[in-house]
């Protein structure tokens, strides 16, 4: 469940940093699957590219597609009928013409506060107090509607408030991870397909995880087992070398194998507490493993 407070919550964790003064910036890292420099790499739409993609949400934004060009996204999210004028919300993705012209499209960024029917805040990449489309920084800045050639509405989830029945049987933790071995997350209720839990809004952490309200138990529950839309699922990955991993049956550790380069495995949660923090608990053809990743 990607909300719009999500989204901003991680715009703001941004805010100050900066690129080396040639566009070498994290967020083009990760787009590019490299560290890159140089004036082919403005780097404002990979910005918001990047927020979707980290709370496993890119599909809101450009149907998954990397994009980094802000012509691009104003046709593909115009043609999904997401684009409008006037009456910006939090959340909104704006698209500038800083020349006050609307012909072309030269920056982006994401508004985080509605100041009046005319003037609005927004959180942009590669921007600057002077240099407004290639700055160098993530920074919060105040515009006027009239730089705007359109807002963007992504389809971000509703905040649940209401009351949801599982789709199978499921367990509260303490925290948001698994633990079967050395128990570190307590197992706080054990539920039926059916009953009904209230949904935290804002809590899903874009790993296949989010807070849930039972009576008077509140915990963490795997989104498989919620019957809500938008909510994100567990990652797929692929070993990147030889790992050694522990075979896990009948809730205690038993052999150590080693998974092969290659191997294609189910990310369901890393271990944050207890005698195995920084164990990753996987998902490999059927069985379960602990393993570090790190």
């Amino acid at each position: 469940m990607i909300t719009a407070k999500k989204i901003l919550k991680k715009a703001k964790s941004y805010i100050g940093t900066k690129d080396d003064g040639n566009n070498k910036v994290i967020f083009n890292t990760e787009f590019y699957g490299r560290a890159v420099s140089g004036d082919a790499y403005p780097w404002c739409v990979v910005f918001i590219w990047y927020l979707f993609k980290s709370l496993g949400a890119s599909k809101l934004f450009c149907k998954g597609d990397k994009v980094a060009s802000c012509g691009v996204v104003m046709s593909e999210m115009s043609a999904q009928k997401l684009s409008y004028k006037t009456k910006p919300k939090k959340g909104d993705l704006a698209i500038y013409d800083f020349s006050g012209n609307h012909k072309e499209h030269t920056h982006i960024g994401i508004v985080s506060e509605v100041i009046n029917s005319t003037e609005f805040k927004a959180i942009e990449g590669n921007t600057g107090s002077t240099n407004f489309t290639n700055g160098g920084y993530v920074l919060e800045q105040k515009r006027n509607i009239n730089q705007v050639n359109c807002f963007i509405r992504p389809k971000y989830s509703a905040e649940t408030k209401q009351a949801v029945a599982l789709k199978e049987n499921g367990a509260i933790y303490k925290y948001a991870y698994k633990d079967v071995v050395g128990k570190s997350s307590k197992n706080l209720k054990n539920l039926k397909k059916g009953s009904k839990v209230k949904p935290v809004a804002d809590t899903d952490d874009g790993y296949g995880w989010s807070k849930v309200k039972y009576g008077k138990v509140t915990g963490w529950m795997m989104n498989k087992h919620l019957d809500v839309k938008g909510l994100s699922s567990f990652k797929k990955y692929t070993l990147k070398s030889d790992t050694n991993a522990f075979l896990v049956e009948d809730k205690k550790l038993s052999d150590k194998v080693k998974l092969k380069k290659g191997a294609k495995y189910t990310f369901i949660s890393e271990i944050e507490k207890g005698d195995y923090k920084g164990y990753s608990y996987i998902k490999v053809n059927g069985k379960h493993y602990y393993i570090k990743l790190y």
